[in-house]
């Protein structure tokens, strides 16, 4: 996958920091997929075809047909017939997996118990000698 990522940044003439900022990720995050050393995650394979909507999205996850899509987009910015849909969806998902996508607060029920009030025995201090201290408190 990464080969076909670098195809698309050579396509566009950008360098892999430009294109990290043209998806919005981090230059670090695209020099390790690059490097190899981390994969692409779903949600920088749907930035990049949400910024690249001409980009063929079964090239870019399983390197089939032609990297650009057959359904051109149309004036308003969206693409027609069957890839819309998987776009789409790949998008929708992505938002679920996101952890600071905000959700619904959740209810708790705090339960309070009461325990006994505790006094302070003794206190013992160790020192790096391995010696130590022990202060025994008064009672009143």
């Amino acid at each position: 996958m990464k080969e076909r990522i670098i195809q698309i940044m050579e396509h566009e003439g950008l360098t892999q920091a430009q294109f990290a900022a043209a998806i919005g990720i981090q230059r670090a995050a695209m020099s390790h997929i690059i490097a190899g050393r981390n994969k692409a995650s779903l949600d920088v394979l749907t930035k990049i075809l949400t910024r690249y909507p001409q980009i063929d999205s079964d090239w870019l996850l399983f390197g089939k047909g032609s990297m650009f899509r057959t359904a051109q987009p149309s004036n308003d910015g969206e693409i027609s017939g069957e890839a819309s849909l998987f776009s789409q969806n790949l998008q929708e998902s992505s938002l679920e997996n996101i952890p600071n996508t905000p959700k619904q607060p959740e209810k708790e029920m705090v339960i309070s118990v009461e325990k006994p009030a505790k006094n302070i025995a003794k206190i013992m201090v160790f020192y790096s000698d391995n010696t130590f201290d022990t202060f025994v408190l008064e009672k009143k």
